[in-house]
C-alpha cells in the first residue's frame, strides 16, 4: 500500500510535465494495461512483504515483471513506451490508475471474502473508496 501510495504522488509530483500527444506505434492497449499494473504491483507487494534484501527483492520483482508481461504478449519495450507515454499524458495516467486502483481493490475484497474476514467499510463520499492508512 505504502508502494501504491509513492506512486500515485509521484505522478501527482509530474502533473507540471508537458503533455505529449505523440503516441507510440505498438501501445498496449487501456483494458491490458490496467491487468498488467495491477499484477505488477500485487506481486510487488507480496515480494515487498515476502523479501527483506533490498538487491533480492529488486531481482525477484524484474523476475516477476517480465513473467507477467509475457503472460499478456508485450513486450518490454512496448511497456515502456506505453507507460512513458501515459507519463507525458497525465489526464489519462490519472483515469488508468483510477482503473487499476478499483481493480486492487476489488482484487482485495475477493481475498478478504474467500478468506472468511469481513470487508473494510469504506466512508462515505471517497469518491474511489480510498484511504491512506499508515
Amino acid at each position: 500500500m505504502k508502494r501504491l501510495f509513492c506512486i500515485l504522488s509521484c505522478l501527482c509530483l509530474l502533473s507540471c510535465q508537458s503533455q505529449s500527444s505523440d503516441t507510440p506505434k505498438d501501445l498496449v492497449p487501456r483494458e491490458k494495461m490496467v491487468r498488467i499494473l495491477a499484477d505488477i504491483h500485487t506481486r510487488e507487494a507480496v515480494i515487498e512483504t515476502n523479501i527483506a534484501y533490498t538487491d533480492t527483492a529488486l531481482m525477484a520483482y524484474n523476475k516477476e515483471q517480465e513473467k507477467i508481461l509475457q503472460h499478456y504478449n508485450v513486450t518490454q519495450q512496448q511497456f515502456k513506451e506505453t507507460y512513458n507515454y501515459y507519463l507525458n499524458n497525465l489526464p489519462q495516467m490519472d483515469a488508468l490508475y483510477e482503473i487499476v486502483v478499483d481493480t486492487l481493490s476489488a482484487r482485495e475484497a475477493k481475498a478478504q471474502a474467500e478468506a472468511g474476514r469481513p470487508q473494510e467499510v469504506r466512508p462515505q463520499g471517497d469518491k474511489q473508496g480510498l484511504r491512506v492508512l499508515e
